[in-house]
Parts: C-alpha cells; sequence; structure tokens
C-alpha cells in the first residue's frame, strides 16, 4: 500500500517549493467545485490596487548540483493578514474552462489545495512550496511556455476559502531563437528495443524547452488500436541537452471505443516488481531520457523514488503507455497489452532532421488539464519523486 510523501519545506523565503497538488481526484474523478448539488453563495471578486504581482524576467537558476535552468521571476505585494497562492493561466484557457469567471476559478483552486491537504493528512498552509504570507516577496516559478498568461495573487483565509480580493497582471513570454542543441532532436526516429519499436516524429513546440512527439504506440506494434489521434509533450533541458519524457494528463472525453464512459486519458509510467504493475499517477513526472550517442540516442529509463508503509525505496520505470482511468468504475485500462519496455534505442530517419517552427493544435482546455506554473523546487536537477500510485491487481 502506498501512502503520500511528507511535504519538506524549503527554507528559503524567495525559493520555495515542492510539488504542486494534484489537479483532478483520482479516486472519483468528480470536479470538486460541483459540490454534488449543494447552493452557496457565490463569491464576491474584489481587486486590490494595493496589492501587487508582477514579472520581472526569465532567468538563469544554479541547482544545488550545480546544473543551470530557465526560471520566471516574480515580484509580490500582499499586505493582508491571511494567506495567499499564485495561479497563472492563458486567457484562452480561462475563458474555454472558466468562461472568465474569477469568482469560479478562484473557487476551483482553493476547494482542490484543501481537498488535497485533507487526503494528506495536513492543513491546508502546510503546503509551504504554494501557499504564501506577506512575508514572501519574491517567487521563482519552473518555465513557463511561450504565450500571453495572466498571474493572479489569489487571498485565502485561515480556513483556505477564497476571500474574493486578488492582485492580477498579465504578461508575455516570447519564443526564444533555436538553439542547436533543441534542434538536434526534431525529426523522426525508429525507436525499438529489438522486439517493440514505434516511429517518433519530433517537432517543435517551444523553442529551447518543449516538443510534440507522435506515434507512441501506433504503427506494426501496435496492431489494430493505432493512437495516431494522440501526441506527447516532451521536455528539452538545456542543462546537459537531453529530451525528457513525462507523465502528462491529456483529457477527458466520453469513450465510444470501448464503453467506458466518461474517462480521463493520461499518458503513465509503468513499474513492475515481484508483486507486480504498479502505475504511477502523478503528473509532471519523468519516466525516460533521450540521451545522445554515437549511433544516435538511447531513450533511458529514469529512476524513481516511492514512499511505501515499509519505506523508501527508489528503483527505475519498466515501461511507459497511454492509459484511460474511467469515472465511473474508477478502473484504469490500457490500450495495448504489449508495449516498448525500456531502454531503447533510436535511429534517426534519414532525411527527416528539420528546424521548422510548428505550433501543435491546443487540446481542449477543462479545469482538470489546466496545469499551472510550479514554484521552482530547487535542490537538483532532475530526480523523480512519486506520491500517487496504484498497485493493480
Amino acid at each position: 500500500m502506498f501512502k503520500t510523501l511528507a511535504l519538506v519545506a524549503i527554507a528559503t523565503l524567495a525559493l520555495t517549493g515542492c510539488y504542486k497538488h494534484h489537479p483532478i481526484d483520482r479516486n472519483d474523478g468528480r470536479d470538486p467545485h460541483e459540490g454534488g448539488g449543494r447552493t452557496e453563495e457565490k463569491l464576491v471578486v474584489n481587486e486590490r490596487s494595493d496589492w501587487s504581482i508582477r514579472y520581472v524576467a526569465r532567468e538563469d537558476y544554479v541547482n544545488d548540483d550545480g546544473t543551470v535552468e530557465r526560471v520566471e521571476h516574480f515580484e509580490l505585494n500582499y499586505t493582508g493578514n491571511g494567506y495567499y497562492i499564485v495561479r497563472m493561466i492563458r486567457p484562452a484557457d480561462l475563458k474555454s474552462a472558466y468562461d472568465n469567471d474569477l469568482a469560479d476559478f478562484f473557487t476551483y483552486e482553493a476547494e482542490s489545495l484543501v481537498n488535497d491537504a485533507k487526503k494528506d493528512n495536513v492543513n491546508f498552509y502546510d503546503y509551504e512550496n504554494e501557499v504564501f504570507t506577506s512575508r514572501i516577496k519574491t517567487i521563482l516559478f519552473n518555465r513557463l511556455r511561450s504565450d500571453t498568461w495572466i498571474a493572479f495573487l489569489v487571498e485565502l483565509d485561515k480556513s483556505g476559502k477564497p476571500t474574493g480580493s486578488y492582485a492580477e497582471a498579465d504578461f508575455t513570454i516570447n519564443q526564444e531563437e533555436a538553439s542547436e542543441a533543441y534542434n538536434q532532436w526534431l525529426g523522426t526516429w525508429l525507436v525499438s528495443n529489438g522486439r517493440v519499436g514505434y516511429d517518433l516524429t519530433v517537432t517543435a513546440l517551444d523553442n529551447n524547452f518543449l516538443y510534440r512527439v507522435d506515434g507512441w504506440e501506433c504503427g506494426d506494434a501496435a496492431g489494430s488500436f493505432q493512437m495516431d489521434q494522440e501526441y506527447l509533450e516532451t521536455e528539452f533541458w538545456a542543462a546537459n541537452g537531453y529530451m525528457y519524457f513525462t507523465s502528462q494528463f491529456l483529457g477527458t472525453y466520453d469513450d465510444q471505443d470501448f464503453g467506458y464512459g466518461t474517462v480521463d486519458e493520461l499518458f503513465m509510467g509503468n513499474i513492475f516488481d515481484s508483486k507486480g504493475l504498479t502505475i504511477i499517477m502523478d503528473e509532471g513526472i519523468d519516466l525516460a531520457v533521450a540521451v545522445p550517442t554515437e549511433d544516435g540516442a538511447e531513450l533511458q529509463a529514469m529512476e524513481v523514488t516511492l514512499a511505501t508503509d515499509n519505506g523508501d525505496y527508489t528503483t527505475t520505470f519498466d515501461s511507459m503507455q497511454y492509459y484511460m482511468w474511467a469515472h465511473d468504475t474508477g478502473e484504469w485500462h490500457p490500450y495495448h497489452q504489449n508495449v516498448a519496455k525500456l531502454p531503447l534505442t533510436m535511429t534517426r530517419k534519414p532525411g527527416t532532421r528539420s528546424t521548422a517552427y510548428e505550433l501543435a493544435p491546443e487540446r481542449a482546455a477543462t479545469k482538470a488539464s489546466i496545469h499551472h506554473a510550479q514554484p521552482k523546487a530547487g535542490a537538483s536537477g532532475r530526480k523523480s519523486v512519486a506520491k500517487k500510485a496504484i498497485r493493480m491487481k
């Protein structure tokens, strides 16, 4: 049985963070803001002219292990006596998921935070990585994708409910000029372990930061059910020039192929041990990393540390794949039983390298699928620590 990791606070006020709370309750799949039919008085919002949040710049940050990564610098001024959280959202997502209703947005975020704290058996303000007081004036966030954003400082009362008071700021992050190290991964690659493999096409999403990867669980290895309508987003890390595959939430839809009803679609990592399969359910966990070699590249399994009732242990991912999670039954369903096991060799297909920028079609945003910026976690470069896992029977 897996249990939640204890949250660890980083001492520096200007740099706080561990792990962002999970955006959806995978135990029931229901929107916590719906409330099962209860009626409450709608929150009244009030923009405070004496509070402020300001985007300063993108900066280099040196991790404890000496690696350097790009982070977003924000300055804040909050003079209230409660707590506040910082949330960032793109205007298009605010429109599509909340119909530009700030009261709905603030209430959903606050309730999600409090609900997660209850599951973790802590107070909401114990999340020192994302719940702040007037002492906090500077926060460094993990890198954001290039786009127009709105940053909100949202006040919470001592019970974790939004008071309605807030500050906001619009800002835009422009595309960078792509580096040669970033461009090296563009093109089509055959990834294979000699038994199962796919042709993966890598195109640019956000220069020096994100890629779109098509082709996982497609082709002969995937059999009759091709995942050719889906794609992954992978991350380039300039500190070493590698490309990282991460766990990610892809969307919610009504399943017409298998009759499972409303499902979440996710890309998750698998661990196998003597007791069978465990699925790591955290989003944003590094599952595998593409590393250049003399003959091309290799897709290597990442290590992950888990907390169990018998203590913490570190292991590596066996594989990664698309899953459906059914809201009605709480069951996990893979699309394929036979997926490519790590590590995988990567061989570039001749003539496929391209430096052209291509913007992927936007996925439909929902409250659960919108991923806000996370405060910089601090200690070291890329270490996977799982909080949420499920043992498959």
